[in-house]
Formats: C-alpha cells, structure tokens, sequence
C-alpha cells in the first residue's frame, strides 16, 4: 500500500504506512527523499550501504534520499509506522537506525498532539519534524539487543497473541502468569524485544487487522471492530485513531483515494 498522506507542508509530508500480507517479504527499495519512520507496530530487518538492523518500536529509522536498500520480514507483514517524508532533501546524518530515546519520544508526541487539533498549524509541524531529524542526527545509533532467552519468551508468547488477538478476554498477562513470568518481568521482556508493552503489542495487532478488513471489505464498522478483538466501539475508535489518526471510515474512504486495495463485498 502507498503512504497514506496525513498532512503536508512546505516541508515535510507526514503519514501512515502499513505493509500488506501480498506484498514481498523481501524486496530491493529506495527512498526518493530523507525520511524519519517511527514504526508503531511490528518489525522488520534492513541492510543498505549506512548500516543494517532490525526496525522496531524501539528504534528510529532515518532514510537517506536515493539510498537503496534491502528489507525482510522474517516474522511477516504487520509492521505499520508513522513516516515524515522531508521535501527538502535534508542530510538525515550518518546513522540508519537510532535508539528511540526520552527525547524522540517526547518529539513523537508532541507531533501527534499536533496533528490531533482540527486546523494543524503547518509552521508548527514543520518545526516538530525538522526538529526530529535533529534529533536523529545527534543520537548515538542503534539499541543493544535482548538476550536468547528474553526473545524466547516473547516469541512464545506472541505466537499465543497472533494465534488469539481476535478474542476480546484475551490476556498477554494471563499466558505469562501460565509460563511463570510476573507482570514485571512481562512487560520489561516485551519491550525489549519489540519496543512495546504487551498492552500496546495486542492493541497494535487488532488495529492493524481492523485495518485491513476496511481497506479489503466493505464490512460495516462495528463488525470489524468486534471482529478484531475490540469489546466496545468506544475502545475501538479510540485505538484506531491513535493509530492512525483518523477514524476507521476515514482511513477506509483513505485507502480509497490513495490507490489503496479496493473495497469488496
């Protein structure tokens, strides 16, 4: 699927990108400009000339323009991210991957408080993105990794959450209590492995499914939403928003008008 615009400026285009089961999972790709991808949900690997790793919520990505690179997906296609598309061609600095610090936290946030108000001051925005790109250019490259044991968990138990994210009782808590793991313990291994807490981890693969059963079908809303393992259109709309910033039949009429997959019966 294309970028899904959410907002442009004299600067910056700021939007959604999620990949799709049909696309490869393993493919050649370049940037035609700099960019900055925080990945909300979901990882994936990649290896260019500046350096290779794995992209996760943890990690930042920083593209440079024209910079071909080549990207897997061992665990499949649901990695869904936020990407600022710089229109100037800024240098993006040395680093591929950095760590997603305190800082480009804060800068993400703020950006997506920005974004949130009915009339987005462009200014603003674009001061908050170029702002980032500083932030990536300062920071100190990439994160350590987990240990072999720390991933063997979270292996576990996410293969547990793909296998079940449909039903709402559903509980990441529950299964690490079962494998003898305390809440603690949990949500520290969860992050460290994919750069979320196991709340976030389960609410990003019901969005991501949400999403793709309103780009694919024309499946009313509130089915979807329960569908996707949400108890209440309330938690429902709230988690698709802060996702995607926007509603589910914004993003559905979204993915219509970018060329996204149409809409069948």
């Amino acid at each position: 699927m294309p970028l899904i615009e959410r907002i442009r400026t004299g600067q910056v285009v700021v939007g959604s990108f999620v990949h799709e089961p049909g696309d490869a999972a393993a493919a050649t790709e370049w940037w035609q400009s700099s960019c900055v991808a925080f990945t909300d949900f979901g990882w994936w690997r990649i290896r260019s000339r500046r350096g290779g790793g794995a992209v996760t919520p943890g990690r930042v990505l920083v593209g440079a323009a024209e910079a071909e690179h080549e990207c897997r997906h061992p665990a499949g296609l649901d990695d869904r991210m936020l990407v600022l598309d710089y229109l100037g061609d800024p240098d993006p600095g040395p680093a591929l991957l950095v760590r997603q610090s305190p800082a480009l936290r804060r800068a993400r946030r703020a950006l997506a408080a920005a974004m949130r108000l009915p009339d987005p001051d462009r200014d603003e925005i674009d001061a908050l993105c170029l702002g980032k790109l500083e932030l990536c250019r300062d920071a100190r490259g990439q994160a350590g990794r987990p240990g072999p044991k720390t991933r063997r968990l979270v292996t576990r138990l996410r293969a547990e959450a793909a296998a079940q994210y449909t039903d709402p009782e559903f509980s990441l808590v529950a299964e690490a209590v079962a494998l003898g793991m305390s809440r603690t313990r949990l949500v520290h291994a969860f992050q460290d492995v994919t750069g979320l807490t196991p709340h976030r981890y389960l609410r990003g693969l019901r969005t991501t499914h949400a999403a793709r059963l309103l780009a694919r079908t024309a499946a009313p809303v509130t089915e979807i939403c329960f569908a996707s393992g949400f108890g209440s259109m309330t938690r429902f709309h709230a988690a698709f928003h802060e996702a995607f910033g926007t509603t589910p039949t914004g993003y559905r009429a979204r993915c219509a008008g970018s060329g996204g997959p149409a809409l069948s019966g």
